[in-house]
């Protein structure tokens, strides 16, 4: 580390003036064929070895050096675990030179035998996108990928676990790469099983170029999963428990054997426990007062299993096949108590509503990929994925009510439901990636097939003298098949020294045909739909000197609806409340645009607007004269800007702080039906910190939070914000880690909303389990000699997260 110091401070002090300068480029590998991340090459004249230039390669191993004269020269690469390479001597005439890849042998040099003092920073600011590393973090161990989520810059979590970025959905969630093959009430349940001992870091990618899937208007949040990057056997475990009302706990055990010709790797995690909340729901419908509270249980056990391998056929080829998959029970369901009264009543109360929920529900998900790359040194490329999933559901909701009337000579009415919802989806894909030099630039083209078929069934059932009889006027099975056919093209390129372009178009085609099927006639049995579009993207780069750098980023995107929002039926959701489909949803189409400027990779600040068409929101209407639904409906348009603000610097050598504000304006319009008039806005932000103190001993404390203000989309939600604070101890040789921290210490854990319009006034207030002490111990053993792992991502995109709970 002193060296390079050194190297990069006598950099800093040489200058060199030439009539006309050229620029160096390459890539560095390892023995089997894969990018050594943040080499340091040195630039050397041949005719006394003075230092000329130095840099740092890219954490692909590629670099490039510019402003070199004319002349002779050699370079020098150096890098942890590897042996220090000496090129051949280069001679500069008239022309920019790229060399083939650079090969480093490995030393066979163990961690043991290094003493490591950097570590990753806790957000970092790319090109693209925004990492937020949760290994950074005390306090987000013990924490579900939910809860991190609302944890990370500018991303909100609602009061119905909806994910929200600057105050919006349509966000796609991918888990190590790939999406998540869930969406809705799913989704929230799969990312509350996971813990933070499998997370790595939180990738925020807001304006994705057109090689990704076009589907998510505000881009995609990746959660990076633990890889390891060491040669030989190694692993480690980890166990933990948080202690709140009741005690929850979690371990997993990770596993790999790297050697020259095969990656070998497996993972296994088991999570349980159970959540609890409270919430207070006041409704008005005709004149008719509805004041429900309602006690809530959340039961969940969730088992998850990756295993895989990578063959190395030789310097350029390796073919990969890996699979993995979780197996979840949840069991959600509560109890509620409802006073019923007229409004201004001197009676307050004429009946109360006692109901009891349970809803168990086994989720199963399998995914499998085979995947071919190929890589030459001349800076070809090409990525092959085939893709298989599936995704199976089996709910069963019991739902028994009893109305007591305040006249004892009316006898209570029983009225007992059950409903029994069976999922089962299967998504197959295959995609092809090919990069290649074009014009002094990257030339990226591929193409796409996905097929996604889902069925859905929905048998509802009334309970009378314990025995279920089904009503086949809200029984039904609806079917969905969607085909998407896409295709890209992607240009990156180096205009000069300060400026860097890359563009890209996407096209896709879709067709999709939604079949319901069911006893009750329905005008809307069959809802056939195909559609084209293309999708632009672009980022433009200015790099005036080295403390600042800006990025201007455009892009196109789409959201397409979750296949069970396409179910015309309608569903009840309790006694009072019930749901329905609507086949009609248009995709929603977005433009945005952001302007980002970094201060010494410290300081970041940006400026975005965006502009959504056909909007999808969900909105609670009058079902009849007691009862109300949900419903999916698309607005005219909405729109908004934004301002972010992120800084993330050590005050002192023991002291180190973060720091995000995002603020945002939005607005929501629409003409709907039965004269509902749409028109609203909001100017809101949200803010998250974190100070680390590292004291003596390998002791760190921190102090974290994060804060919502109150927002409005269609309804007004109430502010929310949480602190918590952490401690950590290592030891073994920093092989083993202790990390204890508690969670809102203010007990602040808490929210609702305000909602007026189609003749339902709601305000609704809600108390979740916040405060937790959560203990998570971590050991890691076998080899530690480094390794850059083979990064890919399978084929499956968008399709996969767009699947909804009932």
């Amino acid at each position: 580390m002193k060296n390079l110091l050194l190297v990069i401070l006598f950099t800093s002090m040489t200058g060199y003036v030439s009539a006309q300068t050229f620029t160096l480029k390459g890539l560095i590998k390892n023995q089997m064929n894969e990018g050594v991340p943040f080499a340091t090459i040195a630039v050397l004249r041949t005719i006394d070895s003075t230092l000329l230039k130095a840099d740092i390669a890219a954490e692909n191993g590629g670099f490039k050096l510019a402003g070199i004269p004319k002349g002779k020269y050699y370079l020098r690469i150096t890098a942890v675990g590897y042996k220090t390479f000496k090129s051949p001597v280069v001679e500069i005439i008239d022309n920019d030179i790229e060399f083939e890849a650079f090969t480093l042998q490995s030393t066979d040099q163990q961690l043991a035998e290094v003493k490591v003092v950097a570590s990753k920073p806790l957000i970092e600011v790319k090109q693209d996108k925004i990492i937020f590393n949760v290994e950074s973090s005390i306090n987000a161990t013990g924490s579900n990928a939910l809860e991190l989520l609302q944890k990370s810059p500018g991303v909100q979590v609602d009061k119905d676990e909806n994910i929200l970025v600057k105050g919006k959905t349509g966000v796609r969630i991918y888990i190590d790469g790939r999406p998540s093959p869930m969406s809705g009430k799913d989704l929230a349940s799969t990312l509350k099983s996971m813990n933070s001992a499998d997370i790595e870091a939180i990738e925020i990618i807001t304006n994705p170029s057109a090689k990704y899937d076009a589907a998510g208007d505000l881009g995609i949040i990746n959660i990076r999963l633990k890889k390891n990057r060491k040669i030989g056997t190694n692993g480690n475990i980890t166990l933990g428990a948080n202690f709140g009302i009741t005690p929850k706990y979690n371990t997993s055990l990770n596993l790999n054997h790297r050697d020259k010709k095969f990656n070998l790797f497996g993972n296994y995690s088991y999570s349980q426990g159970a959540w609890h909340n409270t919430t207070f729901d006041d409704q008005i419908l005709n004149n008719i007062m509805y004041n429900k509270t309602w006690h809530g249980l959340w039961r969940d056990t969730a088992q998850s299993i990756k295993v895989g391998a990578d063959y190395f056929i030789n310097s350029k080829s390796t073919i990969g096949f890996s699979a993995n998959g979780r197996i979840s029970d949840h069991n959600g369901g509560g109890e509620s108590v409802t006073l019923i009264g007229k409004r201004y009543s001197s009676i307050p109360d004429s009946v109360t509503l006692f109901s009891r929920t349970s809803n168990p529900e086994q989720n199963k998900n399998l995914n499998f990929n085979l995947n071919y790359r190929y890589a030459d040194t001349t800076g070809h490329e090409l990525n092959i994925d085939a893709d298989y999933g599936t995704f199976t559901s089996n709910g069963v909701n019991t739902q028994p009510n009893r109305y007591v009337f305040n006249s004892p000579e009316i006898p209570s009415i029983d009225r007992n439901y059950v409903s029994k919802t069976p999922t089962d989806i299967t998504i197959r894909s295959f995609k092809l990636d090919y990069e290649q030099p074009f014009k002094k630039g990257k030339l990226g083209y591929g193409f796409k097939l996905s097929d996604v078929k889902s069925d859905n069934t929905f048998d509802f059932f009334n309970v009378l003298n314990d025995t279920e009889i089904r009503d086949i006027d809200r029984s039904n099975r609806f079917t969905y098949t969607e085909r998407v056919y896409a295709a890209y093209l992607n240009y990156n390129v180096t205009l000069n020294k300060k400026w860097d372009l890359q563009v890209g178009l996407r096209g896709e085609n879709t067709k999709s045909l939604g079949n319901l099927i069911s006893y009750k006639h329905n005008d809307l049995d069959k809802v056939d739909t195909t559609y084209f579009n293309l999708f632009p993207s672009g980022t433009l780069s200015f790099k005036p000197s080295e403390n600042h750098s800006f990025n201007l980023n455009y892009s196109r995107r789409i959201n397409r609806p979750s296949y069970q929002n396409l179910n015309p039926f309608e569903y009840r959701i309790d006694e009072l409340v019930y749901s329905k489909g609507n086949p009609f949803l248009r995709p929603e189409y977005a433009n945005s645009f952001k302007l980002t400027h970094v201060y010494k990779s410290k300081l970041t600040t940006s400026l975005g607007y965006w502009r959504t068409k056909f909007p999808v929101v969900g909105l609670r209407i009058p079902y009849d004269s007691s009862r109300t639904y949900f419903i999916a409906r698309n607005l005219d348009y909405s729109e908004g800007f934004s301002l972010d603000m992120s800084i993330s610097t050590p005050i002192t050598k023991w002291w180190e702080i973060y720091f995000n504000v995002s603020a945002y304006h939005n607005l929501w319009r629409a003409d709907l039906e039965n004269g509902l008039v749409i028109n609203n806005t909001t100017a809101a932000f949200n803010f998250n910190g974190q100070s680390t103190f590292k004291i003596k001993n390998n002791w760190t404390i921190e102090l974290s939070g994060w804060y919502n203000s109150p927002y409005r989309r269609i309804d007004y939600n109430a502010a929310m914000g949480m602190m918590d604070i952490g401690v950590q101890k290592k030891f073994l040789n920093d092989n083993a880690s202790l990390k204890v921290s508690y969670s809102d210490i203010l007990n602040t854990a808490r929210g609702g909303f305000h909602s007026q319009y189609a003749g339902i006034e709601t305000n609704l207030r809600f108390k979740f389990e916040g405060q937790q002490l959560k203990i998570n111990f971590n050991y890691r053993f076998g080899s530690k000699e480094i390794k850059a792992n083979r990064n890919r991502k399978s084929g499956s995109e968008d399709e996969l997260n767009r699947i909804k709970g009932s």
